[in-house]
């Protein structure tokens, strides 16, 4: 482990060394407050499943996950760069590049919706913005829903009338409690792409 570099409403992350595969990683922590709940356990857990059966060019990578001395971590690609939030507090961007940083994001959704998984709280700081600034990656499927019969059976999903995202980005759906599909990662996006014309929230 190296140093702490960002942090989450349950969740630090540190940038850190992997000899085995010499890479330099991302490892996600529960915070100590949390780590001892067993619900919040799960869907850390959970955000692991749902993203590391994923591979995209802007989803996130998910080296590893496991338990060390009593704490769970996720191992992932480390993207060098800022979240979007931190990219739209600069000022408005170019359309252009609104359009193709839009695009790349809803090629992720796309293909994690064919593969099941509705990610639920896509928002500005769930989204990478690569050194660059051509590319960005999504992350954080913490609150993500694995469509399969078989996964909603073996995992203690959101029941309905539970709210699970940020209020701010959610489909009028969700934000009622109601059962939610792909289309509510779309009206989130569209959300993020008014924001990131603009320069407001929608």
């Amino acid at each position: 482990i190296h140093a702490r570099i960002g942090e989450g409403a349950m969740a630090e992350v540190y940038r850190a060394h992997d000899p085995e595969i010499d890479r330099t990683v991302a490892i996600k922590t529960l915070k100590p407050d949390y780590a001892s709940n067993p619900d919040l356990g799960a869907r850390f857990m959970r955000e692991a499943r749902a993203a590391g059966a994923l591979s995209h060019a802007n989803i996130a990578t998910i080296y590893d996950v496991g338990e060390a001395e009593g704490i769970a971590y996720i191992a992932m690609e480390l993207v060098e760069g800022q979240p979007l939030d931190t990219a739209l507090a600069q000022g408005r961007m170019p359309y252009e590049r609104v359009l193709e940083l839009g695009r790349q994001l809803a090629s992720a959704l796309g293909y994690a919706h064919r593969h099941g998984v509705v990610h639920r709280d896509i928002k500005p700081s769930n989204i990478l913005l690569s050194a660059d600034g051509k590319t960005v990656k999504l992350l954080d499927f913490g609150v993500a829903r694995v469509a399969s019969a078989q996964a909603e059976r073996r995992l203690a999903h959101t029941q309905i009338g539970q709210m699970v995202g940020t209020p701010r980005y959610m489909s009028p759906e969700q934000a009622l409690g109601m059962p939610v599909d792909h289309r509510s990662d779309l009206f989130s996006l569209g959300v993020v792409l008014y924001e990131m014309i603009t320069v407001k929230v929608a």
